[in-house]
């Protein structure tokens, strides 16, 4: 569910940027988006890790 509130905060951050914010909110809120993307990049990656090792496991299984 982390990823899922990640995502949430990311589109939150986006509409406030669409609505209409100054240049500096703008600027903070970009930032922060960022370091939002970063975070669900660094989890996928994470994810896909996992994934991987389970698929390996199963391939030792029907080998």
């Amino acid at each position: 569910m982390e990823l899922e509130n990640k995502l949430k905060s990311l589109e939150e951050l986006t509409a406030k940027m669409e609505s209409g914010v100054s240049l500096e909110e703008s600027i903070k809120l970009f930032g922060e988006g960022v370091a939002l993307t970063k975070e669900c990049m660094a989890m996928l990656n994470e994810y896909k890790g996992k994934l991987n090792e389970i698929k390996a496991e199963l391939d030792e299984l029907t080998d």
